[in-house]
């Protein structure tokens, strides 16, 4: 078999910026394939949690064994719960998750349950905790971190945390296993579900590190215990909880507060909140950006049409220069944070180019998609703030297009006072980059479109929620269309994602009609909607037509 050698194009970013030695990323085709294997190994390898015994159990939630299991790893939610785990049974203020114990819970595999009771008849194991389990959670996760002795990084930041992290365990690869956050797990039962779950094998751990209100960052870095510690960007996410930017650099700087003289703090030059932020004496400052004097600096431009990043990275008299194989430029400085993590460690900045080349995006977040239907989708539903929709215009404007350039935002929620404004900026973003369509989720985004005088405007649409938003789309959208979706969690924007990829395109031919139909049919049964927002029947002149209900249907 012939060997396919792929070679970065070189850059036309300014030469003068960096030094002259640098790296090129060469490697056969099979070789590439090679590492990509590798990786996955790796990351399925530390995805496997570590069996506890019931005496372990016992002595790190401090309850008592009232009767033995076999062995597991630990869940806290019956609806995931696998074969051979034990069931954390956690109380919060909406439900009581003992009252889930039941004898089916042991038929479904549960081998043992930590918690203050179990149900009548249970067979498995039981150990008895005393008081709020979810502190005894945590008692566990303190266990779990103090048997643990390799390096633990924590990253915080208003965007990018699940990108980066992603970034930081893919270039620590190659000095060994790593564990790290299982999707977006970042608040406390999240962080304490990471430790119990560090496999026993591994030497490195990248926990994310999440927060809505002031003080959280510290119960996690509590908990935690980083001995690398990151700070990504400071902007407007949770605001209805503070009552500034600088309030919210506070709070993510809570991670720094504790440092101890040995540990590294990892920070965005580029970023003035953080860079106002205190560090301990004899923590180590590594600092990444773009400007003049950092210890990782970066350089971006897009790369095959905007389909992917090639990115620049320099440190010392040296450069690496690569392509990451996904759209947005904020990518790189994600980048350049997962390779100042990695340098300190030891990483050499070639084999950090190696390791971030191979880079996927995370799923739900700048996710690029090419549906069977020849629609490309940016699938950015997971979350929204005003920093990240930013981003996700600028991408949307960047890409390469042979259709329309179609924006789709569901509303930003928990923006507090700057709701108002933050919306309007969006959309002022929108009508500024001439996009062909602008289609709006949402009361908010609605309130900003009146304030701005655009209610009627020919190329702007407006949907309540995103089923009907769903409705209305998948009929002014074609092949080869690039579309963006993004929105806040709760706008549940994945719906409209779905009812696009389920899209069957119909070109005007002999039973157009009949094709129509049924393509809006596939669009609906694809999505487990209640509401069908339209039926077939005739239209004033008798033909066959899609008509509107007035009235909410209930599927069989």
């Amino acid at each position: 078999m012939p060997l396919h050698w792929f070679h970065l194009p070189p850059t036309n970013l300014n030469p003068s910026h960096f030094h002259k030695k640098s790296h090129t990323i060469l490697g056969t085709h099979n070789e590439k394939r090679y590492l990509a294997g590798q990786k996955i190994s790796r990351v399925a390898h530390s995805r496997i949690s570590p069996f506890w015994t019931v005496d372990e159990i016992a002595e790190a939630v401090n309850g008592r064994i009232v009767q033995r299991g076999l062995p597991g790893p630990i869940s806290t939610d019956t609806r995931t719960l696998k074969p051979g785990q034990w069931f954390f049974a956690l109380r919060g203020e909406n439900f009581d998750a003992h009252d889930f114990i039941t004898p089916e819970l042991g038929r479904k595999g549960c081998v043992g349950v930590i918690g203050n009771r179990v149900c009548a008849n249970w067979e498995k194991g039981f150990v008895e905790t005393g008081g709020d389990t979810l502190i005894s959670l945590e008692k566990m996760a303190n266990y779990a971190r103090s048997r643990f002795h390799g390096c633990l990084v924590g990253v915080t930041g208003s965007v990018g945390k699940t990108t980066t992290r992603t970034m930081i365990a893919l270039a620590l690869e190659s000095l060994g296993l790593v564990h790290q956050t299982n999707g977006n797990e970042n608040n406390r039962i999240g962080v304490c579900l990471s430790l119990a779950g560090i496999p026993r094998d591994v030497g490195f751990v990248v926990l994310e590190l999440g927060m809505d209100r002031r003080g959280e960052i510290m119960e996690l870095a509590r908990i935690s215990q980083p001995s690398i510690r990151v700070i990504l960007n400071v902007g407007c996410a949770h605001l209805e909880n503070f009552s500034s930017l600088e309030d919210v650099a506070m709070a993510k700087g809570e991670i720094l507060a504790e440092a101890k003289p040995g540990d590294v703090c990892v920070l965005n030059a580029d970023d003035p909140l953080v860079m106002s932020l205190p560090v301990s004496p004899g923590v180590r400052k590594v600092l990444f950006g773009q400007r003049s004097g950092c210890d990782v600096r970066f350089a971006a431009e897009k790369a095959h049409g905007g389909h992917g990043v090639r990115v620049v990275l320099e440190r010392n008299q040296e450069k690496v220069e690569f392509v990451i194989p996904g759209p947005g430029l904020h990518l790189a400085q994600n980048a350049c944070a997962a390779a100042a993590v990695a340098v300190t460690l030891g990483v050499s900045l070639p084999q950090v180019g190696i390791s971030l080349s191979r880079f996927i995006p995370v799923s739900m977040r700048s996710e690029l998609e090419v549906a069977k239907n020849g629609i490309k989708i940016i699938n950015d539903v997971y979350n929204a703030n005003p920093v990240s929709t930013k981003a996700a215009i600028e991408l949307l404007k960047n890409i390469d297009c042979e259709g329309k350039r179609v924006v789709i935002l569901g509303d930003m929620l928990e923006l507090g006072q700057a709701e108002t404004v933050s919306h309007e900026t969006m959309l002022s973003l929108c009508c500024a980059s001439h996009f062909d369509l602008v289609a709006l989720v949402g009361k908010r985004f609605l309130t900003a479109a009146e304030n701005l005088n655009l209610v009627g405007e020919r190329n702007i649409l407006f949907s309540p929620d995103a089923e009907s938003m769903a409705f209305e789309i998948v009929q002014r959208l074609n092949r080869n269309d690039i579309i963006l979706v993004k929105g806040s969690r709760g706008m549940q924007m994945e719906k409209v994602v779905a009812a696009i990829k389920a899209m069957n395109l119909c070109f005007p031919h002999e039973g157009y009609e009949s094709n129509q139909f049924r393509c809006y049919e596939q669009v609906y049964e694809h999505m487990e909607c209640v509401y069908k927002p339209y039926h077939i029947g005739k239209d004033h002149k008798g033909s066959k037509a899609l008509l509107l209900n007035t009235a909410v249907i209930s599927r069989p």
